[in-house]
């Protein structure tokens, strides 16, 4: 399928696509041996079977498959921008929150693992949508950063005092959640109470 979209990208002269395409999918064929590496060294997962293995932990054949995702993604970008589709994001969101909604009764119904990440992200990711200044964006987003590091401290001070335990075991997506949470917070201030750009320059 590479070869396919390169060789039309280039009968139809879309050079440039040609060489975003290819720095993209360099870039995250590197970034993925770098984290297959760094997981595999220490432990966190390993490959067993393969026709040749760098460093004798990850297989050769998955630098070409997330070569090709980057090539393709890059693609599917250009391809997204020019659609003539209007869709709305409030909807969208809507769709992801459900989804998360919906796989996290799922796996506690057959009580597999779960995650509030699955529905908090989304709601964190709509709240950022939200704020349109740039100030107000970096300052929510710099407090969501700065809860998250304070809940991780407390929750290790606490738990390692005693005092009380996840049944899973303490897990780094807690703050993040609480960040996400923070992001949703903040973006419905802004959308429903927020004051309006002309207003937040006239003031200073």
């Amino acid at each position: 399928m590479s070869i396919a979209l390169i060789a039309w990208a280039i009968k139809s002269e879309e050079i440039t696509l040609v060489k975003r395409s290819l720095t993209f999918g360099v870039i995250l064929c590197i970034m993925d041996l770098v984290v297959e590496l760094v997981g595999t060294s220490i432990g966190k997962w390993e490959y067993l079977n393969s026709s040749y293995f760098i460093s004798e932990r990850v297989p050769i054949e998955l630098l070409p498959i997330f070569f090709s995702l980057g090539l393709l993604l890059t693609f599917v970008h250009y391809g997204m921008s020019r659609l003539q589709w209007n869709i709305s994001l409030d909807a969208v969101f809507a769709f992801m929150v459900f989804a998360g909604i919906t796989v996290y009764i799922l796996r506690t119904m057959s009580s597999e693992r779960v995650t509030l990440l699955m529905i908090s992200v989304p709601l964190g990711l709509w709240g950022l949508t939200q704020i349109h200044n740039e100030k107000m964006r970096a300052l929510s987003l710099l407090l969501a950063s700065f809860i998250a590091i304070a809940d991780y401290l407390v929750e290790i001070v606490i738990i390692n005092g005693g005092n009380y335990a996840y049944a899973g075991g303490f897990r780094p997506e807690t703050p993040l959640t609480y960040a996400m949470v923070t992001l949703a917070i903040f973006g419905a201030l802004e959308r429903y109470w927020g004051t309006t750009d002309t207003e937040v320059d006239s003031e200073e």
